[in-house]
């Protein structure tokens, strides 16, 4: 599973921080910028695609067209407001709400909540097609543990081809492991539950 990347946007260096070190305890995620600067969030988001903005409302551009259609359109980036103003959220279409008052524990689960969503959100997209289907015959080979010599001789391709499609699948799916690939492969009906030793 790829890491999560989040932006916070605050004036205040306390929260920023504090926010910061908090959200240092989320799994797959990382923190890839601060920002104090009402100015720069429209450009810095363009920039580094994050897949999570936490914001003060306050800091958020009104010249920013293309950051504003991302929020209406529910595209990748997830929004969260920092505010102690609820009513906000709603107003604004965001996925979540940070009050200045809530706890550590409160902050996690909703971030948690976010970043599940965004995952489950993600694999259909993801994966449904983006395997060849040459790609998925090899995959099906790998996941019933032949090895690279064996699956070349068995498709009548070379080795060094083998290893190639190998490479692209794991890059594609961000999964290493055989039983990761294997897990993969049942889940997607390349392979059935009774071909696998």
């Amino acid at each position: 599973m790829a890491r999560s990347t989040i932006i916070i946007a605050e004036n205040s260096c306390i929260i920023r921080k504090g926010l910061r070190s908090i959200l240092q305890n989320l799994e797959n995620s990382e923190i890839i910028q601060l920002i104090d600067n009402k100015d720069e969030v429209c450009k810095l988001v363009n920039k580094n695609k994050p897949d999570i903005l936490i914001v003060n409302p306050n800091m958020l551009p009104t010249d920013c067209p293309d950051l504003k259609r991302k929020f209406v359109n529910g595209n990748k980036l997830s929004l969260v407001l920092l505010s102690d103003k609820k009513n906000l959220k709603d107003k604004l279409k965001a996925d979540g709400y940070i009050n200045y008052l809530d706890g550590q524990n409160t902050i996690l689960d909703l971030m948690q909540k976010i970043l599940s969503k965004k995952n489950q959100n993600s694999i259909p997209d993801k994966n449904s097609e983006i395997i060849s289907s040459r790609e998925k015959n090899i995959l099906k080979h790998i996941t019933l543990g032949l090895t690279n010599k064996e699956i070349a001789d068995q498709l009548f391709i070379s080795i060094h081809t083998v290893v190639t499609h190998r490479k692209n699948i794991t890059q594609k799916l961000g999964i290493k492991s055989v039983s990761g690939l294997t897990v993969y492969a049942i889940l997607h009906n390349i392979i059935s539950m009774d071909e696998v030793k």
